[in-house]
């Protein structure tokens, strides 16, 4: 399964925007994936918002994984579940929700993406890439890390953490199979757009390693 644009909702009331909106917009605009997370609503209304939305990307045929809470993942049927260190852990995560869901990690070192993976991760966020509001505080890691740990690791690795159009090729070059962002799509003048710019900008990024990696290896 392909993951390379992997949109994280975001809820925005100033600009008018929840999470279904803004997930719409990234499916229409090309997204591979949608991560729904909620932070502050109540279980019964965050499995509302999780039906609702999974019914959309049901019919657009990409996977909708849920952040942290693996009971709203089982109740909605979605497709994955997203941890990081302080939420279920991944073996416990693969007991309740089965082998054939995804289980994403997030894991900032090679170590921990070596562990991640030996318990049963389907692929790794690695970030933050870049300086980012939804992270505040967390300093940035470089794109060099996505190397270290894509070397260490058999499963996919996602870039996220101040992604945009502009520095998506940096990602890809480093090695990261893929990219995860909010601002540059939660906050934009025009969600639709912007995934549009971000889904070329990853095309392009891609074939244009594939066509470096094929010289480097005649």
């Amino acid at each position: 399964m392909d993951l390379g644009l992997y949109v994280i909702t975001k809820s925005v009331p100033e600009l008018g925007r929840d999470h279904y909106d803004v997930a719409v917009a990234a499916i229409e605009g090309g997204a591979s994936a949608i991560q729904l997370r909620i932070k502050k609503r109540a279980m019964g209304e965050a499995l509302k918002i999780a039906n609702v939305i999974h019914a959309v990307t049901r019919e657009a045929g990409i996977p909708l994984i849920i952040n942290d809470h693996v009971g709203i993942a089982m109740a909605s049927k979605a497709e994955g579940l997203h941890v990081g260190p302080d939420d279920i852990t991944i073996p416990a995560a693969r007991r309740m929700l089965g082998s054939e869901i995804l289980i994403g990690s997030s894991s900032g070192k090679p170590a921990e993406a070596i562990k991640a993976e030996r318990e049963g991760a389907s692929y790794i966020g690695v970030g933050p890439i870049h300086a980012t509001d939804t992270k505040p505080g967390k300093p940035e890691i470089g794109v060099a890390r996505i190397t270290k740990v894509k070397a260490v690791v058999g499963i996919p690795v996602i870039a996220i953490g101040g992604i945009d159009a502009d520095n998506v090729a940096a990602c890809i070059e480093a090695g990261a199979d893929g990219i995860a962002v909010v601002s540059a799509i939660c906050m934009a003048e025009d969600m639709y757009a912007a995934t549009v710019g971000l889904r070329q900008a990853l095309d392009k990024a891609r074939k244009n390693f594939s066509k470096s990696s094929a010289t480097k290896g005649t």
